[in-house]
């Protein structure tokens, strides 16, 4: 009998060469069956790379597929995540596209694609705000100049839509008293379009957002160049997180240029919604339009008017040059030098006349000024109204009588000394009001 162990020796030479019992492979055989070790240290790049031809061939659900066996291989690769999100997109699966972008951020917070992919579900999810918090938060953690480039400009693009959104609708509030101290109404639309409403009188323009940025906490940031009734005016604004305040700020300044803070006379804070009340002029007649007209423009004149000039003013003599010049009001002329507080109060005054012309319409100023200018009589224009608007008449006619004998008292100018030139009104205070009609300048 042969031994056992010289047995089993034996039959192991005998076997060809590179097998084992069992038929596990050895040597170059083995190396021949066995995976790439690739595939062995990560198997699911099989399953990745199948899903990259089917992207690339456009099956876009069979490619979501594929890389979910990549996922099932192995879940810790953000790559498997990030591709499935970009097929289930293609796929026009935004919301599954979504928890795989949620997914590959939580595991690499830092990789710029992840917030990219989430960025672009939401914005197909219609999530524009948020779609731009994922831009800025992968903005905050990549380095590489390309990919903050690609981020950055579809932050742009997002907080910009979130802010069309969020400024939608009709706004309201009161503007400074340098800038005529008049409610105003804002209605943002649709593909830029833009209504400004004053007293009743509605004037229509467009807008273009500019630098918005969207921060953590909700709130809206940015430029709104606004082009109304011919004037082009760079806003600086602000929505809260809550979109119940809007905050807006008009350059004081010439050039115009967008201001960076929310304060001086250009500041106005405006709520959701439209001036509550129904329209004080409904219902009355030409002629108690052009009463109320009068009054309001003869009181606002002599309540800006400087304390020593106020029972003296001059306001008919020149109304009335103006008006028969052909030319417009100008609180310059009507005032005179004056301080820079007082020049100030000047160009308040030449915005509160903007804002009376548009409250009582055009058609009102210019019966008005036919009367003051003699082309037309109160009892035969409006008689109802005749002997209040001759009290009125008459009170520009003896202001006017009373700078004439003042004038006359007075030595002649070139005879007398020569003045202090008073200092030049800064560029701030000399702008026109941005939204309001451009028939009164301001000095």
């Amino acid at each position: 009998a042969i031994p056992l162990q010289p047995l089993r020796q034996l039959q192991r030479a005998q076997q060809p060469q590179g097998q084992r019992p069992g038929g596990a492979a050895t040597g170059s055989a083995a190396a021949m069956a066995r995976p790439p070790a690739a595939d062995v240290e990560k198997p699911g790049e099989t399953h990745k790379a199948r899903g990259n031809e089917l992207l690339k061939a456009g099956e876009f659900r069979e490619a979501a597929a594929a890389y979910g066996l990549a996922i099932e291989a192995d879940a810790s690769v953000p790559a498997y995540w990030s591709n499935r999100s970009h097929a289930l997109l293609r796929a026009e699966d935004a919301a599954g596209a979504l928890r795989d972008a949620d997914e590959a951020v939580k595991l690499k917070p830092g990789w710029a694609k992840a917030h990219y992919r989430r960025a672009q579900a939401l914005k197909e999810l219609g999530r524009p705000h948020e779609a731009a918090q994922a831009c800025a938060a992968g903005l905050e953690v990549v380095a590489a100049e390309a990919e903050k480039k690609e981020l950055g400009k579809l932050h742009e693009v997002m907080a910009s839509a979130s802010a069309a959104i969020a400024l939608s609708g009709w706004w309201h509030g009161k503007v400074s008293a340098e800038l005529g101290g008049f409610d105003q109404e804002f209605c943002f639309l649709a593909e830029g379009q833009l209504m400004c409403c004053v007293y009743g009188q509605e004037l229509t323009g467009e807008y273009i957002l500019k630098d918005v940025e969207a921060s953590a906490d909700g709130k809206l940031r940015g430029g709104v160049n606004v082009d109304l009734n011919g004037q082009k005016v760079p806003y600086l604004f602000s929505v809260d997180g809550n979109r119940e305040m809007l905050r807006l700020c008009c350059p004081m300044a010439s050039p115009p240029e967008r201001p960076r803070t929310f304060d001086g006379p250009g500041f106005v804070g405006m709520r959701k919604g439209r001036i509550a009340g129904a329209d004080a002029l409904e219902g009355l007649s030409e002629g108690q339009r052009v009463l109320r007209y009068l009054t309001e423009l003869i009181e606002a004149m002599e309540a800006r008017l400087p304390p020593d000039t106020k029972g003296d003013s001059g306001i008919a003599d020149k109304l009335l040059e103006e008006f028969e010049g052909g030319g417009t009001v100008n609180s310059n002329q009507l005032v005179g030098p004056a301080s820079l507080e007082d020049k100030s109060k000047q160009m308040a005054n030449d915005n509160m006349l903007q804002a009376l012309r548009l409250k009582y319409t055009e058609s009102v100023a210019e019966a008005a000024e036919r009367l003051i200018k003699g082309e037309a009589e109160a009892s035969t224009a409006h008689p109802a109204e005749a002997k209040d608007l001759e009290r009125l008449l008459r009170r520009f006619k003896r202001a006017g009588e009373e700078e004439r004998e003042e004038k006359e008292e007075q030595p002649r100018l070139e005879d007398a000394p020569a003045a202090t030139p008073e200092p030049e009104l800064p560029a701030s205070a000399a702008a026109p009001a941005p939204l309001a009609p451009t028939s009164v300048q301001a000095s």
